[in-house]
C-alpha cells in the first residue's frame, strides 16, 4: 500500500485567477508500506509533485472540484511547464485583462 504525506502546498497564480479557481501546487512523500505477518516493512519511493486547477461556486465554495491535475516529471517536465499549459490551454480560469487608456 502507498501512503502519501502532504509535505508542501502552495497556490500559484493568485494575482491572475479568475474568482472561484484555485491554481495549487502539492508535494509528496510517498512509502510503500507491506506487511509480513506482524512486522510493516516500509520503502521510500519518489516524492510526487503535482499543480491543479480547482474550481468552486462562488456562491458557497463549500468544496473545490479538480478541473485538471500535471503530475510534474509525467504530464509536464515543471512546475513552469504547467503553469505555462494553464495560461494557454486553460485561459478561461485567468482574470480578463483590463483595456489600457
Amino acid at each position: 500500500m502507498i501512503v502519501k504525506d502532504l509535505v508542501e502546498t502552495a497556490e500559484l497564480l493568485s494575482d491572475e485567477v479568475a474568482d472561484g479557481y484555485y491554481v495549487m501546487y502539492e508535494r509528496f512523500e510517498n512509502v510503500d508500506c507491506r506487511c509480513a505477518g506482524t512486522k510493516v516493512e516500509e520503502i521510500e519511493c519518489d516524492p510526487e509533485e503535482v499543480v491543479q486547477i480547482l474550481a468552486c461556486k462562488e456562491a458557497s465554495c463549500d468544496s473545490l472540484k479538480s478541473v485538471q491535475t500535471f503530475k510534474i516529471g509525467e504530464d509536464v517536465p515543471s512546475v513552469d511547464a504547467a503553469l505555462a499549459s494553464i495560461k494557454e490551454n486553460y485561459s478561461y480560469v485567468l482574470k480578463e485583462l483590463m483595456p489600457l487608456g
